[in-house]
């Protein structure tokens, strides 16, 4: 368990997290810039991964649900940081009617 979740969330998901600001723009045609708020999502998913391996490891259950817990919970922040930047860009955008 503690290795597939050190692959699968550990790189996986960061992979993720820092290319969806490349990825998105291109295929979803968002305006996504970078923002140091998404390191936020990107250090609690470490950290939670860090209580969840050390829980499994050390055979705490409670600290292993916990850091499975903050690992969804960072990818949720994540998916909102997105959204927030996006609403961000969208914002600072000129109307196109405007001359």
């Amino acid at each position: 368990d503690a290795a597939l979740h050190a692959v699968l969330v550990g790189f996986v998901i960061s992979m993720i997290f820092g290319h969806a600001p490349i990825i998105f723009p291109a295929v979803l045609r968002l305006p996504i810039t970078f923002n140091p708020i998404f390191y936020v999502s990107l250090a609690l998913l470490h950290t939670s991964l860090l209580l969840r391996l050390v829980g499994d490891l050390v055979f705490l259950p409670p600290l292993r649900q916990w850091g499975g817990l903050l690992n969804g919970i960072a990818i949720l922040l994540f998916l909102a940081s997105i959204a927030y930047v996006v609403i961000l860009a969208r914002k600072s955008q000129p109307s196109a009617g405007a001359a």
